[in-house]
């Protein structure tokens, strides 16, 4: 028998929950420690739909990258996503786990395995918060260089090749290749300064605002890809952890949950 707290403790083994940021809310969120896991299924959002694949699958904890509970709740009526599937999980009795931000702190993480993709070497983190003896530097973002440098175009073709992005914004192409490179899986805006002090040619994110892509003063190219894009490499890093601690159990990816965002 495998519990949930085992489950907990390995993905938390990877990526401590005190790595989270202050306003975070991963870890188990919902269901019993104790409970023997019969199978997991792993996702970027829990919608319905994935909590109903689960149960079809005979598995009850589903493991995510984003909580689904993030504020607090007064009620729990049905109202909404996060309410409905609340009310569904616990009808079928299946347990929620979220590995957040303190994914995105570790090097390996969330931004590691962007990294890995682009194939960037030197890695270190963008934006530090502290250094512990068995995982090193943690923090938020990545910034590494390319093994040769690109053109501009070349780079932004790979992106949009690797993300299976419907669409790619930036802003105005910069004259010289593309050398080093930061990335901030998610929402990453807010580090297109400090990328640009790193001596970063480009910022790769998956959330911007109109008035970031205004960077011609830094000298950075910014570049969004989307934001379930620029995350869904976790779905595999999940999956890989818990396949190796568990070489017998049945972990899966969800073949249900699909990107909330459409393209026209």
């Amino acid at each position: 028998m495998i519990p949930v707290k085992a489950v907990c403790d390995t993905l938390e083994a990877f990526a401590p929950l005190p790595f989270q940021e202050g306003y975070d809310n991963a870890g188990l969120i919902l269901g019993n420690p104790d409970q023997a896991v019969t199978g997991i299924l792993v996702c970027l959002d829990v919608t319905e739909a994935v909590i109903d694949e689960a149960v079809s699958l005979g598995f009850n904890l589903i493991v995510s990258h984003h909580p689904l509970i993030f504020r607090g709740l007064k009620k729990v009526v049905g109202e909404g996503r996060v309410e409905a599937c609340l009310i569904k999980a616990i009808k079928h009795d299946v347990a929620l786990y979220a590995g957040h931000t303190n994914v995105d702190a570790v090097i390996n993480g969330v931004n590691g395995q962007i990294a890995d993709r682009l194939g960037l070497i030197n890695r270190r983190i963008l934006q530090p918060s502290g250094t512990t003896d068995e995982h090193g530097e943690y923090g938020l973002g990545l910034v590494g260089e390319l093994a040769a440098p690109e053109d501009p175009l070349v780079f932004l073709q790979r992106i949009k090749t690797l993300f299976q992005c419907h669409t790619l914004r930036h802003s105005r192409l910069p004259r010289q290749a593309i050398s080093r490179v930061a990335v901030c899986g998610g929402a990453g805006n807010e580090f297109l300064t400090l990328a640009s002090q790193t001596g970063a040619d480009v910022l790769l994110t998956g959330e911007a605002r109109f008035h970031d892509f205004f960077t011609e003063g830094l000298g950075i190219m910014l570049v969004d890809a989307g934001h379930f894009e620029t995350e869904q490499f976790t779905k595999a890093l999940f999956l890989d952890i818990l396949s190796k601690k568990f070489p017998t159990f049945a972990v899966r990816i969800s073949t249900a949950e699909r990107n909330p965002v459409n393209y026209l």
